[in-house]
């Protein structure tokens, strides 16, 4: 054999050879057991009293854990922020509180509206991400409240602030449609 045939078939690109397999066949074709058939294993006595000594042992403070509990929630009382930010940049700090569990009321009437926008926008997004709530209190008062407060009212739900009343303009009267038995003047015509 030279040395490319050698190559050729050590990489797989010769042909296939075919093979040819014999194999006994048996007269029927049902399934019998070559060896017969193992009773189930039980375990020693002592085994399974060892198992039950496992399950009953009781829990040793002593060992160490590798639980860490959620910041505010040990201390078993929930806490409220009022913040009165005058710039974006105090925003951070109400995510911070969020993250520690504590509900932020956000004052904005101190700031510029497009900056209250701002900042509400990135305490709304922060809310959101950790599955907390939001509502509006007042004009430019916002709370938010992670997951585990509830926000209720005496009526069972905030009140929304109510919206201001917006007139809709009444048109003049409108020309007839083209199917009426009145006559119209063609304006495209001249």
């Amino acid at each position: 054999m030279s040395i490319f045939n050698k190559l050729r078939n050590f990489v797989g690109l010769s042909e296939d050879q075919e093979y040819e397999y014999e194999y006994e066949e048996t007269g029927s074709h049902e399934f019998t057991p070559s060896a017969p058939p193992e009773e189930p294993v039980r375990p020693a006595p002592e085994a399974e009293e060892l198992r039950s000594n496992r399950r009953e042992r009781p829990f040793r403070s002593d060992v160490a854990s590798n639980v860490i509990g959620m910041p505010g929630a040990s201390s078993g009382m929930s806490q409220v922020v009022l913040m009165e930010p005058r710039s974006f940049e105090e925003m951070p700090s109400a995510i911070q509180a969020l993250r520690e569990r504590k509900s932020v009321v956000l004052n904005l009437t101190m700031m510029e509206p497009d900056q209250a926008q701002r900042a509400v926008d990135f305490v709304a997004g922060g809310t959101y991400a950790i599955d907390g709530h939001q509502e509006r209190i007042g004009d430019s008062i916002f709370l938010f409240a992670p997951s585990c407060v509830q926000v209720t009212s005496m009526g069972g739900n905030l009140s929304e602030p109510p919206l201001p009343q917006v007139k809709v303009p009444t048109r003049p009267s409108m020309a007839s449609p083209a199917w009426s038995a009145e006559p119209t003047v063609n304006r495209f015509a001249q």
